[in-house]
């Protein structure tokens, strides 16, 4: 009967971490969609890529995003365990999933044209997405990927690593859109988050 119940359990704990990821994942894609990209405003990691990218290629955030993802989630099978990889896996093709649903088929419109409303409450919004997805035992992918690979073969610290990945995203940023102060609202988003 134990075993039973321990079955029960652990599916009940299985159930409740995907829960977790696609609430993440769709609290992720209306900070993102809603606030961040139409706003131009990097978030960090492969998010803030994508959004980087869509703007100087057109191409649909969700899918540059799952393809920016493709390499780190190969590599991450190796050095973060297979349970660990597929929850990212299937985190990321959820993120992709509505990001783009939102962008692209229900055309949804952002929620705010102001830069600090858009920075604070797409932080929020990505900020809370992360959260439940750790909570899931998932990740966002990309740079926590990286994070967590570096840390396992140096010194480093998780959060430094990040913090290098994402100054990087708020530099291309500035660049990319030729302003400076989206970079700085750029970087308050990722503070925020």
């Amino acid at each position: 009967m134990s075993a039973l119940r321990e079955g029960l359990v652990k599916r009940k704990a299985m159930v409740l971490n995907y829960v977790y990821m696609v609430l993440g994942s769709i609290c992720l894609a209306v900070g993102v969609v809603g606030f961040l990209e139409p706003n131009k405003i990097a978030t960090g990691g492969t998010a803030g890529l994508s959004i980087i990218f869509h703007h100087l290629f057109e191409l649909p955030t969700g899918i540059l995003m799952a393809l920016i993802n493709v390499p780190l989630l190969i590599v991450s099978v190796r050095y973060l365990g297979r349970r660990f990889a597929l929850r990212t896996i299937f985190t990321i093709i959820c993120i992709s999933l509505f990001i783009d649903f939102l962008a692209e088929i229900v055309h949804f419109k952002a929620l705010s044209n102001d830069h600090l409303l858009a920075t604070l409450y797409g932080g929020i919004a990505v900020g809370i997405g992360l959260g439940l997805v750790f909570k899931g035992g998932a990740s966002a992918g990309g740079g926590t990927i990286i994070a967590r690979i570096v840390t396992s073969k140096t010194e480093m610290k998780t959060g430094f690593v990040i913090l290098i990945l994402d100054a990087i995203v708020v530099v291309s940023a500035g660049v990319v859109f030729r302003d400076v102060e989206l970079a700085l609202w750029s970087l308050i988003s990722i503070y925020v988050a």
